[in-house]
Formats: structure tokens, sequence, C-alpha cells
């Protein structure tokens, strides 16, 4: 299991605006939003703000997610295949409303036709797409990450995100990457005025195996990434370990370790 971006940042597609002030922001990643952040007479002109910014090859640190449209729509399809062709691909083609193992071959079908070098990042938020998760992170090996949205989940369930507690939803989805060999990444917080309610999420939900979290807002980054970084005493017990077990297996402090351990270890260090 690769390391990947631990903070994500939506910037909508139909502001290229934003486009260079979200990169020099302390985001790991940045979403450039073609779906829920657009208007629907604005698809077209957003996906080609976003084919130009791309094409641009600006030299920016971030690495660039796009999210397209639904597979189920003509827009999401054309999405797909615009950016599949591009000489400078993003990084991750986020795909919306996942729900079936299908969805996901298919856009690692059409990448592999375009000889494209992105990877999938599959956003799941339905309780479809909860109840197949162990499949959809076995779909393909394109797929690099597991993004959990929370709002369009608590709305299929009848409730209010703000109010709702989807500990259950969290839980499959990241029991279901780990599963898969990816990496789970936690829904935005929608309150950008609340920063400690922010800091506790975080906690929260990397104490269930989560890696990062999405942001809505430049202000949510430094929390989030102060959250999911690995503590100075994190990464020395992880030098330990594998300076006490090179081959998987060891003793350290007179305790046996294990190739657990040392997985654990290799991903801190």
């Amino acid at each position: 299991m690769s390391a990947l971006p631990r903070s994500w940042l939506f910037t909508p597609g139909s502001r290229p605006d934003r486009f260079a002030k979200a990169a020099a922001t302390g985001a790991d990643a940045l979403i450039l939003d073609l779906e829920d952040a657009v208007a629907e007479d604005r698809k077209v002109e957003a996906r080609g703000h976003v084919i130009a910014f791309l094409d641009s090859a600006p030299a920016i640190a971030q690495a660039i997610a796009v999210r397209i449209n639904p597979l189920g729509r003509a827009v999401g399809l054309e999405d797909l295949a615009a950016l599949a062709r591009l000489s400078r691909a993003p990084d991750y083609i986020l795909v919306p409303k996942a729900e079936e193992p299908a969805e996901l071959a298919l856009v690692a079908r059409v990448l592999d036709d375009a000889g494209s070098t992105a990877r999938i990042a599959a956003l799941v938020e339905s309780a479809r797409g909860i109840a197949n998760a162990p499949a959809l992170a076995r779909a393909t090996p394109r797929l690099a990450a597991m993004l959990f949205g929370a709002a369009d989940y608590a709305a299929d369930l009848g409730q209010q995100v703000g109010s709702f507690q989807p500990d259950f939803a969290r839980a499959a989805l990241v029991n279901a990457a780990a599963g898969g060999g990816v990496i789970a990444i936690d829904s935005p917080f929608f309150a950008i005025d609340r920063p400690d309610d922010l800091a506790a999420e975080c906690g929260k939900v990397r104490a269930l195996g989560y890696q990062g979290k999405a942001a809505t807002h430049p202000a949510q980054l430094d929390p989030i990434n102060a959250a999911f970084a690995p503590t100075a005493d994190e990464q020395a017990l992880a030098r330990r370990i594998l300076a006490a077990a090179p081959d998987g297996v060891g003793v350290l402090d007179g305790k046996m370790i294990d190739i657990a351990m040392v997985r654990w270890a290799r991903r801190i260090a």
C-alpha cells in the first residue's frame, strides 16, 4: 500500500482563477471538480478549464485529481474520454457515486486503451456503494484510494449530514480499502468555522484507519495535515522496528516483532 496524499482540497472546475491559489496552499492533492461544484450549464466549460490547466503542465507540488461526472451520464463519459487522451494526465481520476465494480473496471479499460498514466480514486457515497465496498476495492489494479462521501450517504439514508453519525459506513469502507490494498480518505468536514471539531473528527477517523481527509476550504488543511502526519514518537519507533527486524522478524525491548508490525513501520518511517 503506497503512500498517498493526506489532504485533498476540492476546487470547482468552473473557477480557473482559483486553481493557482489552491496550488499555493498546503494541500497534498487538488481535486478539480467537474461534478457537484459545477452548474449544469457550465460543465463543458469547466472541463475545458481543467484540460487547459493540465495541458499547461504547471510546476506545482501537489498531486492532481479530477472528479468527473457520474459514468451513467453522457457528460461523465465525455469527461473520462477527454481526460484519458491528455498527454499530461491527472494523477487520479475521481469516480463519483461509485457503486459497481464494473464502473471502475470500465474506467481502467478506457485509461488502458488511451495509454493514460492516471490512477483511479473511487468516491463511495451511497448505501449501495458501502454494501459493495469490498468488491469496489478489488475492481482494478489502477485503484489507489477510496474516499467516503458523507453528505450523499446521509441523504441516501434520509439523514442530515450535520447530525448524522455514519460510523458503520466509515468502518465498512476503511476495512474494504485495507482488504483491497488501497488507502481510505474521509469525507470533508463541512463547517469551516469549527476547527476544533474538525481536529476531533480527524483524530476519530485516523483511529479507525483512515489515512487522510478531503477539505472544502484551505483553512481546513493545516488541521488535516497535522492530524494524519506521523508523530515524532511514531517515526522513531518505526525506525527502531525496521532496524531490529530487517527480515520481518526480530526482537525489540524484549518483545517479538512480527511482519504486521514491520508493515506498519514501513508505512510510517
